[in-house]
């Protein structure tokens, strides 16, 4: 049987001032499923009239419920009496939520609203877990990691595993990202640097810092992380310089004497404002995207794309599904 060529793409987008978000999503889906071929794209909003817009062929909607931003200046369910401190799950492509009304992330903690969040498969075994940073916490366990199982019952639940994680006492720690292939998690200390440690739980010294780059040059924040990765253990790994409106790019593979020693190769001006979200894929998608695709969100959640040649030009390494 010929294996489905068919895309699946998800998208996301909320409204909590207004439709604004929800209709720049729409266009680019529209955009998308115009030029692509044999494409399949979700969007994903809590717009209350998402069912009054028109929606072109081969796109379609999924309506959330809603959140909006309190007079404290925090995030509250709209309609809905529930807490918005638990991580979600999700299956893929059919959205079906399977944590069993969702779960508590860092029980027992005064400090439990959740912010950034990576998976990690492990490659020896498959096992996945689950790293969640959050709006604060005490530096030494900032972040907690959780394996997540299944249950047997259709839902998974998350084991705790590992407290970890140093912060500066400045600003939060809100980007996460790891490198499934080389074995790290790295993340945004906002006002200091990026960090970097061991994935596996189980490795030795699995707790020891193995290396903080990033220390200078920023403007302020330091925000999205994302990892170009190459089959040959090279790379690259880009930083969001948030008020420079910059990214800072480092060799992912460090260097020769030292693979903890990540070098500035190059920075690059975008039209993004603020981005402190963004995701990079080595996949060819298209004739366009045709060895990469970079995407990063500015404050207004505008979504900027970017095909990687253009931001290597002849300085990096282009690499199509990661071969060089």
């Amino acid at each position: 049987m010929r294996e489905s060529t068919m895309r699946r793409i998800l998208m996301y987008t909320h409204d909590t001032m207004g439709l604004s978000h929800t209709w720049r999503m729409l266009y680019i889906a529209s955009c998308l499923a115009g030029r692509m071929q044999d494409v399949s794209i979700l969007l994903l909003t809590d717009l209350s009239i998402v069912g009054r817009l028109k929606f072109p062929i081969n796109v379609d909607y999924v309506h959330l419920p809603g959140i909006v931003l309190g007079d404290n200046q925090q995030y509250c369910a709209r309609n809905l009496n529930v807490e918005l401190k638990k991580v979600r799950a999700i299956t893929l492509p059919d959205l079906e939520l399977v944590d069993n009304g969702g779960i508590e992330a860092f029980g027992g903690e005064d400090e439990r609203r959740p912010m950034g969040i990576a998976l990690y498969k492990r490659p020896k075994d498959g096992e996945i877990f689950v790293i969640v940073s959050r709006k604060k916490g005490p530096s030494g366990r900032y972040l907690w990691q959780y394996r997540l199982q299944d249950e047997g019952s259709g839902t998974i639940r998350l084991t705790r595993v590992r407290e970890f994680g140093e912060w500066s006492g400045e600003g939060e720690i809100e980007a996460v990202a790891v490198d499934d292939a080389l074995g790290y998690v790295y993340y945004s200390d906002e006002q200091f640097g990026i960090r970097k440690y061991h994935a596996d739980p189980d490795a030795a010294n699995s707790n020891k810092e193995l290396a903080v780059f990033g220390t200078e040059g920023f403007a302020e924040d330091r925000e999205g992380i994302s990892i170009y990765a190459i089959n040959d253990g090279t790379g690259y790994i880009i930083v969001s310089d948030q008020q420079a409106n910059e990214f800072r790019i480092y060799t992912r593979e460090g260097a020769p004497d030292n693979p903890h020693n990540h070098k500035l190769v190059k920075i690059v001006n975008l039209a993004t404002k603020s981005s402190d979200g963004s995701e990079i894929t080595n996949s060819v998608l298209n004739n366009v995207f045709s060895a990469g695709l970079f995407v990063a969100m500015s404050d207004d959640k505008t979504f900027h794309f970017y095909a990687w040649p253009a931001i290597a030009g002849n300085d990096l390494i282009v690499a199509p599904n990661g071969v060089r």
